[in-house]
């Protein structure tokens, strides 16, 4: 799916339809008035890695779209991101779109956030999909961001989920392994400590509510 560098995600109705996360995430973008001004494509390019539309692209496999004077260049978002608030944009290209992959409709899909106030940014957030298939999770999808220096997606939490049902047992093992695979840094808002407990509490969350409702769409679709 293709989003124009000036796009408005929060109030584009393609996204709402087969970008059901995406759509989700807008709402906790800051406040309404930076979500019907700012862009998909000027926030992408400040490579926040505590902002939503950085952790979307990478997390559901971006492709971002440059273009200079030399010619327009594909920029896969794991390559994209190379540090906080730092890209891999040269100097003088500017992006003139973002290419995501579109979730299927039988996808479940889980977001969780915490800030400590509406429209700060965030301590931790993770965010998955999944399908379900003959009781069993399938081509699940994990990122994060507000705990490393770029927007995560990680891929060891995926293969620990995939094949599973998804249980409570299987969320404790999440949970504990991403409390030491995570590094996030220790600042006046959060100790690292704090962010790696936090982190732990959103992944149950959101994977519980994206097996709900990948097993809904699945009982749907009978």
């Amino acid at each position: 799916m293709r989003i124009g560098a000036d796009g408005t995600p929060s109030h584009d109705r393609d996204i709402r339809q087969h970008l059901p996360i995406v759509h989700e995430a807008m709402h906790h973008v800051t406040h309404m008035t930076v979500r019907n001004r700012g862009t998909f494509g000027g926030s992408v390019a400040h490579a926040d890695p505590a902002t939503e539309v950085p952790m979307m692209t990478r997390f559901l496999g971006g492709t971002v779209i440059a273009s200079s004077q030399r010619g327009r260049r594909e920029i896969p978002a794991a390559d994209f991101f190379v540090g906080s608030l730092v890209s891999s944009l040269e100097p003088d290209e500017f992006v003139i779109r973002v290419e995501l992959d579109a979730m299927r409709p039988d996808a479940g899909w889980g977001f969780e956030e915490f800030a400590k106030r509406h429209g700060d940014f965030a301590l931790a957030c993770f965010a998955s999909t999944l399908h379900c298939v003959d009781g069993r999770a399938s081509d699940v999808r994990v990122g994060m961001m507000g705990v490393g220096e770029t927007p995560l997606r990680l891929e060891e939490i995926e293969g620990i989920i995939e094949g599973t049902d998804v249980s409570e047992p299987v969320l404790d093992t999440v949970a504990d392994r991403l409390a030491g695979i995570l590094t996030p840094n220790t600042d006046i808002h959060a100790s690292a400590d704090y962010r790696r407990h936090l982190s732990g509490v959103l992944a149950k969350r959101a994977l519980r509510a994206a097996w709900s409702r990948a097993n809904h769409e699945r009982l749907q679709a009978r």
